[in-house]
């Protein structure tokens, strides 16, 4: 367990300096109004993926272990790949539409917007599902080194693009899906190994009674994920119409530093303990259901605690070292970004609730309560140049969503949070002392070396947190 731990760390260690490198010279090779075309477009781009590939794609790991056990993984797989193709179809005329409708004329050359999409859809799909379906069936090794090899090679291509080529959002992103189709042979023969392709059973097995609950566990996924994405991303459409593509630049690096701290976190988190958390459940009772949720819950959420505070405490000293000079001012929205993400982290925990008693249709309630609030707040209102009001929308909005969530799943389980939150406020304190320490922004040495400080304070919080009291009381 302690080795499965120390691969996922240093693998994750690994990704988050390629990411951070990647925003450092992105920022400085794009213009904000660029950075801003960057946010719209993987904005377009996550309507499909959480929408209509999402669903099927929890499903897929859901039963992962299952199909592995009977030897028809390939079989799954094969159908899901049909299923990326028929969206990916799909998304031409629809993304053809909101280009013109938007009138994106002036932002994006409309044969290589089309072809991004439907390459993106289909090459980056199928590498994330067989890429994570390899930590779930239990390679961390290879996992982890075939993610590394993935954005160093995503993040050489890139920047080839835009330095030589190229210089535009869309020159950026081409980069990183030539990555992943390089990527996908080698993963893609080591997940289906032993693994055989059979159409006859195909053909049996997919029967209208499979297709019907496929459908009954995906449909509700697809409604609660169409909700996230309008609360999480339909904003920057907004915000590009209303404002422009430069405010949407500043506003998207301040939370999307926020994003990828907390998404870093949750990955590493839920990697290591969601395959144990799939095993915990497998052939359980109710009861066993619910001790396995509150034994992960107890471990994740004082370190999402921890990262609220070491986030707002650091976000200067962020922003000085991960992006480009002139988007200093951004730092502000890393700090309302923190709520953004606290609320989304804790919510995906609770979503694990509802998946492992097939009753997904709890989360649509919550995500639309979400939705209504983020949209049509930032829809009727005109904030000036008070930029700072959009994501304290969002974090109003995404606090309501988890307040009901955690109602809605208590009901379908007796889950509780079971850890000291006073023990996890008191050792978040020390990261304030950040403001006498380091004169921030006053240089870059300074600047990393405080966080290098700090960020082995959090690893090791986190470590006495939740390693060292790691039993259900």
């Amino acid at each position: 367990m302690n080795r499965d731990l120390s691969i996922i760390v240093l693998g994750r260690v690994l990704q988050v300096l390629i990411a951070l490198v990647a925003i450092r010279i992105l920022t400085t090779f794009l213009s904000p109004e660029e950075v801003g075309n960057y946010y719209i477009i993987l904005a377009l781009l996550a309507f499909f993926n959480l929408v209509l590939l999402n669903p099927p794609g929890m499903y897929f790991g859901r039963h992962l272990l299952q199909w592995q056990r009977s030897k028809n993984l390939l079989n799954a797989l094969f159908v899901f790949v049909l299923w990326m193709v028929i969206v990916a179809i799909v998304a031409i005329p629809v993304s053809m539409s909101v280009y013109y409708w938007l009138g994106y004329e002036a932002k994006f050359d409309l044969d290589l917007f089309l072809i991004y999409i439907f390459i993106a859809i289909i090459i980056s799909t199928i590498h994330r599902n067989v890429m994570y379906g390899a930590n779930t069936l239990g390679y961390r090794k290879e996992f982890v080194i075939y993610l590394i090899s993935t954005l160093l090679i995503g993040l050489i291509c890139s920047v080839s693009i835009v330095y030589f080529y190229y210089n535009f959002a869309l020159g950026w992103l081409m980069g990183v899906v030539l990555s992943e189709a390089l990527m996908l042979f080698l993963i893609f023969k080591f997940f289906i190994q032993k693994n055989r392709l059979n159409i006859k059973k195909i053909k049996i097995t997919l029967n209208k009674d499979k297709v019907k609950k496929i459908l009954v566990f995906s449909l509700p996924i697809g409604l609660t994920t169409f909700l996230m994405w309008g609360q999480n991303t339909a904003y920057r459409f907004l915000i590009d119409y209303q404002y422009s593509a430069e405010v949407l630049g500043y506003i998207g690096v301040g939370l999307g530093i926020a994003t990828a701290i907390f998404s870093m976190i949750e990955s590493i988190s839920m990697q290591y303990f969601n395959p144990i958390f799939l095993k915990d459940i497998l052939d359980a009772n109710k009861e066993q259901r619910t001790n396995a949720w509150n034994k992960i819950a107890k471990q994740i959420v004082p370190i999402y605690i921890l990262a609220v505070f070491f986030t707002i405490a650091m976000s200067e000293v962020l922003i000085n070292i991960l992006v480009d000079k002139k988007f200093h001012d951004a730092y502000v929205y890393i700090m309302f970004g923190v709520g953004i993400e606290f609320f989304r982290v804790m919510t995906n925990l609770l979503n694990n609730v509802s998946q492992s008693e097939y009753k997904t249709t709890e989360t649509i309630k919550p995500y639309a309560v979400g939705f209504i609030v983020s949209l049509g707040m930032l829809s009727i209102s005109d904030f000036g140049t008070n930029y700072f009001m959009i994501p304290l929308v969002l974090s109003i909005a995404y606090l309501l969503v988890f307040i009901y969530m955690y109602i809605n799943m208590r009901r379908l389980l007796k889950i509780k949070y079971k850890f000291s939150m006073y023990k996890t406020i008191f050792m978040s304190l020390p990261f304030f002392l950040v403001y006498l320490i380091n004169d921030v922004g006053s240089n870059l040495i300074n600047d990393l070396i405080t966080i290098f400080i700090f960020g082995l304070y959090f690893l090791f919080s986190s470590w006495l947190i939740t390693v060292k009291n790691n039993t259900i009381t």
